[in-house]
């Protein structure tokens, strides 16, 4: 393939090859050849001889790097682009792929320690060279670092330069090339992620005629051409003129979070939260709040202080008895390991593996309570003998309050089938107490609702009588009753309870922090009238509070796709609902489309198979199949556990819908994804032996098609991402 002449040259200069390296057209076009026949390293090697007969040249330098970069030569890359560096020192291209270069070094654990890594660090601010040397459209070449560098800071945890820098990818590649966007939602849709980290952080206006106002827009100026490092010095000097303006310590903060810098980060935001505050006349404001909570999930100087995690190892003295004992203890519940979490593990796994609970497991959970219901203490693996190795039992605990208990109940349910501890390390590191998540042992007939009962009696018992006293860290090591107190603390106290809320909303009922809020005499968050507020840019975390009947159907329009964005479900669905009664939006958002969005958010069974059973209405008047809503329906009574009713919709579209294109596909996808029917390698292994009956919903414990995380009411049969440990 030709090489076309009137593409921008790759030296980086803006200009047309032609124009510009047009004597090197020849040997470029060889290159890109041999690149096409998957011959790199001929086209380095050809690239070599090309650079020592016309040496410093930065389209061949850049190309060289790029081939360097792809084969993971990373010393000889950094060479190239060292020479690339001294040959034209002003080409932004070349501080791109310096850029490239810094992103692609995998950081350490000493680097992984204070935040974002050394490496990304050092990626951030070659681009800032880069972005600082483009004068008029942004090379190719840079455009990639920006999406590389967005990619290596989100491997390295730095949420807020990663979210950055992928919206600046997205906003320069156009519609076109959505992979930022695609990873920005995947990002957003870890429900562990607070939504006060998924939502965008905007950058705000000086007030009009203002001393700073032509300065401060100077730096909003040089903030949308990507040239933040530049927009962070601007502010910073102006946050010296001006100390009262309290939109100029924000705005240098978030710039700041955009090159990675989370120390200035959080410190802006608190130096704004202050100032807004001092000269708020009514109460704690908004922003102040919003502010210090972000500063609390990212300030890594005060994190709670955890438990260590540790794995000790028990030689065997009888591995007869010890499985025979492990089997029979009602303190012990047999745990089979995923395919996910059995890939995670390096070398054989254990042969057997076990829940180890504090108390007995009940016969029945018909009726469970707290007290009644075990909870998970450790996990028990018990591993065969090994070539280097002799039989052993590990177990892998929190190091916390209950370590002796639970070793107790180790050395009572196995007694001598076990030989001396000789073996402990730390796994981790786990939350410390109280933890707003108990790891329980359900038996496995427990119903849904009882399961529910026990999680929302437990959590509500953790938030009211625990929490309150519990000394924290962000709160200078007070508690939350104390820091209530405390007029210094007010706002301090006030956003840890907004984070607690933003981390546990998905399983606490709201009223539960309406009443804690009551009990450590905290303002209640007061309605907003949309009329007051730009929805275009209301931070998603007070969309709850916004009576959304007296918002316009464009402000209902912007609110659901920003909410759909950044994973915020709760939100989404307030706003899905007022949408669906809305006849204006119908053509942006059909209504068909909203009732399976409702049907996936509503946490009520009740109210989720209402709104399938409108999308089933729908169909039928509009002479469509309904089948996609028989699919979301039996997903739901799975989930459930309402077994019998999950055989009868499996039946229905067995009967009625089976021949429709893509519905056996579909259906046999959702009953793998849970547990029912087997892999399609394990159905390939039966072929020759015939297919056995149809398979069926078996009782199997509710809720078991989720999938297990540590923290969460107990293991699932589809397993979690890696072996269980207590965290």
């Amino acid at each position: 393939m030709a090489v076309d002449p009137y593409a921008p040259c790759p030296c980086g200069s803006g200009k047309k090859l032609k124009f510009c390296c047009s004597d090197l057209l020849g040997e470029i076009e060889k290159v890109q050849r041999m690149l096409e026949g998957d011959q790199p390293r001929a086209a380095l090697a050809h690239l070599e001889k090309t650079l020592a007969k016309t040496p410093g040249r930065a389209s061949l330098l850049d190309l060289k790097a790029s081939i360097e970069l792809s084969l993971g030569d990373l010393e000889r890359a950094q060479q190239t682009v060292q020479q690339h560096l001294a040959a034209d020192p002003t080409n932004p291209s070349a501080h791109a792929q310096a850029a490239i270069l810094a992103a692609s070094f995998e950081p350490g654990p000493e680097e992984l320690a204070g935040g974002a890594a050394p490496s990304s660090r050092q990626a951030v601010m070659h681009l800032q060279d880069a972005m600082e040397l483009v004068s008029d459209s942004i090379p190719a070449r840079v455009l990639q670092a920006i999406g590389a560098v967005g990619q290596a800071l989100l491997a390295d945890g730095d949420l807020i330069a990663a979210r950055a820098h992928l919206w600046l990818y997205q906003g320069v590649a156009g519609e076109q090339d959505t992979r930022a966007m695609e990873l920005l939602m995947r990002l957003n849709r870890a429900p562990e992620l607070p939504l006060l980290l998924r939502d965008n952080l905007f950058l705000r206006e000086a007030p009009a005629g203002h001393a700073a106002e032509a300065e401060h827009d100077e730096a909003q100026l040089l903030a949308s051409r990507g040239q933040w490092r530049r927009a962070e010095s601007l502010l910073e000097k102006l946050c010296e003129k001006h100390p009262d303006l309290d939109v100029l310590p924000y705005n240098a903060a978030v710039v700041s979070g955009w090159i990675g810098d989370q120390t200035k980060f959080v410190a802006g935001l608190r130096k704004f939260a202050e100032l807004v505050t001092d000269q708020s006349q009514e109460g704690l404001p908004d922003d102040a709040v919003e502010s210090e909570a972000i500063a609390q999930l990212l300030d890594a100087s005060n994190r709670e202080e955890g438990v260590d995690v540790v794995r000790l190892t028990y030689s065997v003295a009888d591995e007869e008895t010890l499985i025979d004992k492990l089997t029979r203890s009602k303190r012990t519940s047999a745990y089979k390991l995923s395919d996910s979490e059995l890939h995670a593990i390096e070398g054989l796994p254990p042969r057997h593996t076990f829940l180890l609970l504090d108390r007995d497991l009940p016969e029945t959970g018909v009726g469970a309570t707290a007290e009644t219901t075990p909870r998970i203490v450790g996990v028990l693996s018990y591993y065969g003998r090994q070539t280097d190795k002799p039989e052993r039992l590990e177990l892998v605990l929190d190091r916390d309050e209950q370590f002796d208990a639970t070793l107790g109940v180790l050395a009572a349910q196995l007694g001598d089938a076990i030989g001396e501890k000789n073996d402990e390390q730390v796994a981790g590191r786990g939350a410390g107490a109280p933890s707003m998540r108990s790891r329980w042992r359900f038996p496995d007939d427990t119903p849904v609702a009882d399961r529910r009962r026990v999680v929302a009696d437990e959590q509500r018992r953790v938030l009211l009588e625990e929490w309150p006293d519990k000394p924290l860290a962000k709160l200078a090591g007070k508690s939350p009753a104390q820091a209530a107190a405390d007029p210094a603390l007010k706002t301090a106290v006030t956003a840890a309870l907004m984070v607690l809320e933003q981390t546990s909303a998905a399983s606490v009922e709201a009223g539960v922090f309406t009443e804690l809020r009551t009990k450590l005499g905290l303002p209640t968050p007061e309605a907003i009238d949309p009329k007051l507020v730009d929805l275009e840019t209301i931070p998603l975390s007070r969309v709850t509070r916004v009576d959304l009947t007296k918002a316009t159907d464009d402000d209902i329009f912007s609110l659901y796709k920003r909410t759909e964005l950044a994973g915020a479900t709760e939100v989404a669905r307030l706003v899905a609902k007022e949408a669906v009664g809305r006849p204006g939006l119908a053509e942006d958002l059909p209504p068909e489309d909203l009732y399976g969005r409702l049907a996936a958010l509503e946490p009520e069974l009740d109210d989720a198979l209402a709104w399938i059973e409108r999308g089933r209405q729908a169909a039928d008047g509009t002479g469509k199949s309904n089948a996609g809503w028989d699919l979301a329906e039996l997903e739901l009574r799975v989930v459930e556990g309402q077994f019998e009713e999950a055989n009868r919709i499996v039946g229905h579209l067995r009967d009625e819908h089976l021949k429709e294109k893509g519905i056996a596909e579909r259906l046999y996808e959702l009953l793998y994804a849970l547990g029912a029917v087997p892999s399609a390698e394990e159905m390939a292994r039966m072929q020759g032996e015939g297919m056995g009956p149809e398979p069926a919903m078996s009782d199997a414990p509710a809720g078991g098609s989720k999938l297990w995380t540590p923290g969460s009411d107990e293991p699932a049969t589809g397993g979690g991402s890696k072996i269980w440990t207590p965290s």
